[in-house]
């Protein structure tokens, strides 16, 4: 009975998690470059990004994923690219954890 228990206490807890945004490979950040990694790079390395902007009149890419449970927040990451107008990396800024 107590195993039954702690099984279906496991199936919810995992039902109740919710990702938000998709999911992307962190490795690459440490390869951007201003000035140097192209439009065409970012995304080869990154995807489609979730939004796409404008940060001072210069495009700009985002890329999230948040993954939530009923405990809160369990995984969280974020890269905003800003680029140049010759489509290049301008500036970025990663955050996760």
């Amino acid at each position: 009975m107590r195993g039954r228990l702690g099984l279906m206490l496991l199936l919810v807890s995992l039902a109740a998690c919710f990702p938000v945004g998709r999911d992307f490979a962190t490795f690459p950040v440490e390869k951007l470059q201003p000035n140097v990694t192209t439009k065409e790079q970012v995304y080869a390395a990154f995807g489609e990004p979730v939004e796409k902007g404008s940060d001072s009149g210069n495009e700009s890419w985002t890329y999230y994923y948040y993954l939530y449970s009923v405990a809160g927040p369990q995984r969280q990451k974020r890269l905003h690219v800003i680029f140049n107008r010759d489509g290049t990396v301008k500036d970025f800024s990663f955050s996760g954890s």
